[in-house]
């Protein structure tokens, strides 16, 4: 597969009007593909509250069913997260909009030569200091794992530990429209940052990253917060 330039989208969580503006900051530059790594929507029922949840019949008890997502992301390389499975999981198959299933359905991961795509959920997750969290005991194939779930811009270098141990990992500084090079000998977890609004000690929102695979860069943007029609 031919190294391409990726714009990478994540965690939208059902902000149209965000997403809207960072597909049109997306379309000022000179990629070849946009992937979405997941949680498109945002599920209403919680992880907690799935187990004897009896849908009702009404979609909007689940998820706000805005079918504006779907034109948006019409010609994306989509990635299914957490929140598009527990909806799967809650709402009967026979209820759902047809142009929910794409987004509902999609793989768990898009994968290149150079990167593993993926929403990060099933990950196995290391909290390297309190709230910082890095898929770094991860295997994925090729030079990155990009991925989205924490809701934070981040870049981390994954060194071998001595004897056997867990493996070092070192943050790289992130600056906004600044490429990071990704080294030959290096391994790296990459993460995209969200469209939705976060808290303010994970950075910007809403943000996306340009992954370069030819010149093996990643570069993050950040869009001016956008107001709602």
């Amino acid at each position: 597969m031919s190294a391409v330039r990726h714009a990478v989208v994540t965690d939208i969580h059902g902000d149209t009007a965000r997403l809207r503006a960072v597909l049109e900051g997306i379309r000022a530059q000179r990629v070849e593909r946009v992937v979405c790594l997941g949680d498109v929507f945002e599920c209403r029922v919680g992880k907690r509250e799935v187990a004897g949840y009896e849908f009702g019949g009404r979609l909007t008890d689940v998820f706000d069913p805005d079918p504006e997502l779907a034109r948006l992301l019409h010609g994306v390389r989509l990635v299914r997260g957490n929140q598009e499975e527990r909806i799967r999981a809650l709402v009967p198959d026979h209820h759902l909009p047809d142009w929910t299933r794409p987004l509902l359905d999609a793989p768990l991961e898009h994968r290149t030569d150079f990167a593993l795509y993926c929403h990060g959920h099933p990950l196995p997750w290391r909290e390297l200091e309190p709230g910082l969290w890095c898929p770094a005991e991860a295997d994925f194939p090729g030079r990155a794992l990009v991925h989205g779930h924490h809701h934070r811009s981040a870049v981390y270098r994954l060194r071998p530990g001595p004897n056997g141990r867990p493996v070092r990992v070192e943050r790289l500084p992130v600056r906004f429209g600044e490429p990071i090079p990704l080294a030959p000998d290096g391994r790296y977890v990459v993460n995209v940052g969200s469209v939705t609004r976060c808290a303010p000690d994970r950075g910007p929102s809403p943000v996306w990253a340009v992954v370069d695979e030819a010149a093996a860069t990643v570069t993050y943007h950040h869009a001016p917060h956008p107001t709602a029609p």
